[in-house]
């Protein structure tokens, strides 16, 4: 987990031009669909959406650049300038990751070919021009394999929204001059279907269940032995979750909610040496809202001379103010300002809760989410 404001900055513009191109990306294909069925209204002629559509194109294939190089730019996962122009050589999840690099060569490809029209053959121009729609499902599934946001509702929302669009708009082109080529349009509906039902079933049993990040390829150093950084302690011992590292301004529950929880948190982030060579980070927070509770984890792992730490072992609780402890378990995801937590309850449950965390100094604020309900026993998933 990195505090550094640079590498926060970083992460952050990542993610917000890789979204913001996937809907500019859905805008140029649903604009291509329009202008390839020749549509225009009176106040709209078919000229404008064609000029609207080169524009939207233009400004997609900038933000993909930006946030290539907001990517490779990042020093939290190990991807490179050769990872971003050939697919699939990156050790960080290389098939997803890979398929975001093909949607990236395919629109260098078109930008390259347009920028040199004159001297391409328009055979060419025009195979290469098709081919650009290709970069849109790539990107989908690029963005929902190797992003950090698919299991948040405002992205599966955002998504299912593109998808939507895009379909609606190959199904106009479809019935568009029906019955002429009703073998192809209909060969072209069912394939979009299939793709759209295995890509919705893919995402349900992938991205949005927890683990994935393990299984998408995250090298286990970025899970498990991530850089922890924060601001040196002057603690001489460990603080207590109900210490006044914790703001204690509300009674304990009487009554502590069930899952699912989602609130905001507040807290501190404070660093303390064991030995010559071993550190202690330890994370006190309490949400706030209708969940009081309070979520103490401590971290500890090697030093990097860097005011980082790679983590060796990890512990963390869970619980309303009147029994913090009620949950018990230990991280069992860490990336960037990131961390799932595998907690325990009293009666053998088992509760997954996300943590999104920024940091600033040795104070800290983020969000909390349950990823899974509580369950029976038998470990997390």
């Amino acid at each position: 987990m990195t505090a550094a404001t640079s590498s926060q900055l970083l992460w952050y513009t990542t993610r917000a031009t890789g979204v913001v191109a996937l809907v500019l990306l859905t805008g140029s294909v649903v604009l291509g669909v329009l202008t390839s069925v020749r549509f225009g209204t009176a106040g709209w002629p078919r000229f404008t959406f064609q000029d609207l559509h080169r524009r939207v194109s233009l400004l997609s294939v900038v933000f993909v650049a930006l946030h290539v190089v907001t990517t490779v730019t990042d020093s939290f996962a190990p991807i490179g300038w050769l990872s971003a122009l050939v697919p699939f050589t990156s050790p960080y999840r290389r098939l997803w990751l890979g398929l975001g690099t093909a949607s990236v060569d395919v629109l260098l490809a078109v930008t390259v070919s347009s920028l040199l029209r004159r001297w391409v053959s328009t055979r060419t121009w025009r195979a290469l021009h098709w081919l650009a729609y290709a970069s849109w499902p790539l990107a989908i599934v690029h963005g929902l394999g190797t992003g950090t946001d698919p299991h948040l509702r405002w992205m599966v929302l955002l998504t299912v929204a593109c998808v939507a669009t895009v379909l609606g708009a190959v199904g106009w082109r479809v019935v568009a001059g029906w019955p002429v080529m009703a073998g192809r349009r209909v060969a072209v509906s069912s394939v979009g279907l299939v793709a759209v039902v295995a890509l919705a079933a893919w995402t349900i049993t992938g991205p949005l269940r927890p683990g994935w990040a393990a299984r998408a390829g995250t090298p286990r150093a970025l899970l498990a032995g991530a850089r922890v950084a924060s601001t040196p302690s002057t603690h001489t011992g460990r603080p207590s979750p109900s210490s006044s590292t914790v703001p204690t301004t509300a009674p304990a529950a009487a009554s502590f909610p069930s899952p699912p929880y989602q609130a905001s948190l507040t807290g501190t982030i404070t660093q303390r040496p064991l030995s010559a060579s071993t550190v202690e980070v330890d994370i006190a927070t309490r949400t706030s809202g209708a969940l009081d509770a309070l979520v103490h984890v401590v971290i500890t792992g090697t030093g990097d001379g860097a005011g980082g730490v790679a983590m060796q072992q990890s512990e963390a609780t869970f619980g309303p103010p009147g029994a913090p402890s009620r949950y018990r378990g230990r991280i069992v995801e860490l990336e960037g300002t990131h961390m799932v937590l595998a907690l325990t309850g009293p009666t053998g449950a088992v509760l997954e809760l996300r943590l999104d965390l920024s940091i600033s100094g040795g104070d800290l604020t983020g969000q909390l989410r349950s990823i899974a309900d509580a369950r029976s026993a038998g470990g997390p998933r």
